[in-house]
């Protein structure tokens, strides 16, 4: 099933809503923040799995370097950042079994750490797209949403059916940290 950014968006949104009334903590002016995008940055990533994925799950070595070289963020220092993943996973072209983390490394010297609870290929707007979302669970932005996408170079996915498999992309990435609560 495609992915739809803007209604994933929605949904967690929807879903912080419903959780809300359950923490009577919150205070009201809160409220009208959800939902609210704390940073926008756009850069280039690139993706190496080792061995190349396939059809089928299997166990990966996975690399994400990602570099944000403009950020528009609610904190005026940060302007830039560096995302890296380095982890062993199960994986397949059609997506991350399990959880990982990445490192958001701030052009300030702060470091977010972002749980990525889904990763895989989608089709948004008619195109192909590496789409991965999570939270940040440590750091700046903490309790944010993250979505994470990334352009598909090759736009072939055959490699996934060479004894080889995709041991690679690259391309035109963006980042949104959203906050939720």
């Amino acid at each position: 099933m495609p992915l739809n950014l803007r209604k994933s968006t929605s949904l967690l949104s929807l879903g912080a809503a419903l959780v809300l009334p359950a923490m009577p903590a919150m205070a009201e002016a809160d409220l009208a923040d959800i939902g609210t995008t704390e940073v926008t940055c756009t850069g280039g990533a690139y993706q190496t799995w080792e061995p190349g994925l396939q059809l089928w799950l299997q166990p990966v070595a996975y690399t994400n370097k990602t570099s944000y070289d403009t950020c528009t963020s609610s904190d005026p220092n940060i302007t830039s950042g560096e995302l890296l993943v380095a982890a062993e996973v199960k994986s397949s072209c059609v997506g991350l079994q399990g959880s990982t983390e990445a490192t958001l490394t701030w052009n300030d010297g702060s470091v977010s750490t972002v749980a990525l609870f889904r990763s895989g290929v989608d089709y948004v707007h008619g195109a192909q797209a590496y789409v991965s979302i999570g939270w940040v669970v440590d750091g700046p932005f903490q309790g944010d949403a993250a979505v994470m996408m990334s352009s598909i170079t090759p736009n072939d996915l055959t490699p996934c059916l060479s004894p080889s498999g995709l041991t690679g992309l690259s391309g035109p990435s963006s980042l949104r940290l959203i906050r939720h609560y």
